[in-house]
């Protein structure tokens, strides 16, 4: 029996549960485990894999789960022992040395899934501690492990090939609690640029083949060039720099590439970014997504590469105070009070819903010296 086994036995039977019944049959404790195995075959993955994955996993065999009728057929003892396995493992039945590590990795996992939520990236979980990832239509394949004690493996038997798109996901842990996370693209074992990253290949031993990430005092430092946030900026300016070249590569008169910016800017990420920050027109307050335009305060020709790409330098209009805001027949004060051309009359300016009382917030200084 190995660890994880006898550790969920020990469990079960502080919880009161039986090995055997009086007439010395299999009980419960039995019944159970043989359960676990149940799944853990239907699932492809080991017990310790099951004991990482728990969340997701019993979510399968919940009554609305894909899979609940495996559990139904077997009179619910299915879910029943899962749900005791989740409970051994959130309650830190750290018995041996395995199972803290365990516990430590799921742990890590839901630190990656918040730490993703957090940076509105679009996740899906997948088996053995792998996630897809969307930034911006590219699709990310990360691989969570956790860094604390110097030294961490990913089997080459899991990720045969090395690429950009397939990340390392290392969460960092100090005084028993995750504090950090690193993004390393697997390419990078390539490279031989890092004296952290190992190619383990182990010939003639038993050892599996690894890809491996070797920490100490000395080239700790290196593991600054993969933060999560410094991660996701290069990734957003390299994205942000495509847009850019495309807009300006085009040979349309300027009115046609004014079109061009919001046509591109409005299939972008930077739009969801705006509405999830705004929600609504900043002069009106209509939500309709369809009817929501985003619109530059300093024109496009006037920004630099940041300005262009800037949030505090776009507006949040409906198409209707977008086009007047383009024509030039609104504008704002330093502090978001709208500034009506002499053009419209009280009359129209009541059709197009503004008046003098009209503003807009202003959320930096930025927005204040455009």
């Amino acid at each position: 029996m190995n660890n994880i086994k006898s550790s969920f036995q020990e469990f079960l039977i502080k919880q009161g549960y039986k090995i055997t019944t009086p007439s010395g049959n299999p009980s419960t404790v039995y019944d159970y485990k043989k359960r676990i195995d149940f799944v853990c075959e239907i699932e492809n993955i080991t017990w310790e894999q099951l004991a990482e994955n728990i969340d997701s996993i019993i979510n399968l065999y919940e009554p609305s789960g894909a899979k609940s009728m495996i559990g139904a057929k077997s009179h619910n003892v299915v879910i029943s022992a899962l749900k005791q396995f989740k409970i051994f493992v959130n309650r830190k039945y750290l018995l041996n040395n395995d199972s803290a590590t365990i516990y430590k990795n799921k742990i890590s996992n839901e630190f990656l899934k918040k730490q993703l939520s957090k940076n509105d990236i679009e996740y899906k979980s997948l088996k053995n501690s792998f996630y897809e990832i969307n930034l911006r239509d590219n699709k990310y394949l990360l691989k969570c492990r956790t860094y604390n004690k110097n030294y961490t493996f990913v089997t080459k038997s899991e990720i045969p090939e090395l690429s950009d798109n397939i990340l390392i996901a290392l969460v960092e842990w100090q005084n028993e609690q995750p504090i950090s996370l690193y993004l390393i693209p697997t390419s990078e074992w390539n490279t031989g640029k890092w004296n952290i990253l190992k190619d383990r290949d182990y010939e003639g031993l038993k050892s599996e083949p690894e890809w491996g990430i070797d920490i100490n005092q000395s080239n700790k430092y290196e593991l600054n060039n993969f933060k999560f946030s410094q991660f996701i900026n290069t990734f957003k300016e390299k994205e942000n720099k495509k847009i850019i070249e495309e807009i300006e590569r085009s040979e349309e008169k300027e009115t046609e590439k004014q079109a061009l910016i919001k046509v591109r800017l409005g299939h972008s990420k930077l739009r969801e970014d705006i509405i999830k920050r705004k929600g609504k027109c900043e002069i009106c307050g209509i939500s309709h997504n369809k009817l929501l335009i985003t619109s530059h305060i300093k024109p496009w020709a006037k920004s630099d590469n940041f300005e262009k790409l800037d949030i505090a330098n776009i507006l949040l209009l409906c198409s209707m105070h977008d086009a007047l805001f383009d024509k030039g027949l609104i504008s704002f004060d330093d502090n978001g009070k709208i500034l009506i051309s002499k053009e419209l009359n009280e009359k129209e300016q009541a059709l197009v819903n503004i008046n003098e009382d009209s503003c807009i917030s202003i959320v930096s200084d930025k927005q204040k010296n455009i």
